[in-house]
């Protein structure tokens, strides 16, 4: 039981902390919206350069791997804890805990590893393995492909749908949510759940139609 209950704070704890970085990474991807008129080539690749090379930045993105890895591990021990538990069937029934999210969060949470993998393997390791400099060329031409548009908007549905449990379970998994207060959680959870993903989605349409030039 205690593990159960430690694998719930982890899980909890780390995945607030991935909505930070969410939020953080969405800002700064938010520049590629600029045309290029205006600098926008220089203002990203500097911007890149920065987060590449700032000592402070290293040391979250360290944090961020293991925060993601951390995720992973224990939510899958947190499902098969679950399926041990529910040795004998029920009936379905009407509850924040039996929502899409809930119900195909390890589908779910699946898919944006997936989407990890291949995001990083595209511009992360290009730039950290290969000597790629000029990252904001890099982006604008892989979103020229319909099959990585496609993609990445994808991954943000499934993104949509995971942290619209996440964020407000992650409350009350560490005892924040109450009759009084779950509400208001719940309406910041989907608030932030339709808002991040819409903009993270907006990044590769807007540059698919070459909106930014």
């Amino acid at each position: 039981m205690k593990y159960y209950i430690l694998n719930k704070y982890l899980a909890a704890f780390s995945g607030l902390f991935l909505i930070l970085f969410l939020t953080g990474h969405l800002a700064g991807n938010l520049q590629l919206l600029i045309p290029e008129d205006l600098g926008a080539q220089k203002q990203f690749n500097d911007y890149a350069h920065f987060m590449s090379t700032n000592p402070v930045v290293k040391v979250l993105s360290i944090v961020t791997y293991i925060s993601i890895l951390l995720h992973v591990f224990v939510t899958i021990a947190l499902s098969i804890d679950s399926k041990r538990k529910r040795k004998v069937g029920y009936k379905k029934k009407k509850s924040p805990s039996n929502s899409f999210g809930s119900k195909y969060m390890g589908v779910l949470g699946t898919v944006i590893l997936a989407f990890i993998i291949i995001h990083l393997s595209n511009f992360w390791y290009k730039a950290k393995f290969e000597g790629e400099t000029d990252i904001y060329t890099l982006v604008v031409n892989k979103f020229q492909n319909i099959e990585h548009v496609l993609i990445y908007v994808l991954s943000m549905l499934a993104i949509f749908f995971h942290t619209l449990h996440g964020f407000s379970s992650s409350f009350q998994s560490l005892g924040l949510s109450n009759l009084k207060t779950r509400k208001y959680f719940k309406v910041a959870g989907m608030l932030y759940s339709l808002l991040i993903p819409i903009l993270f989605a907006i990044i590769p349409i807007w540059i698919f139609l070459g909106l930014q030039k």
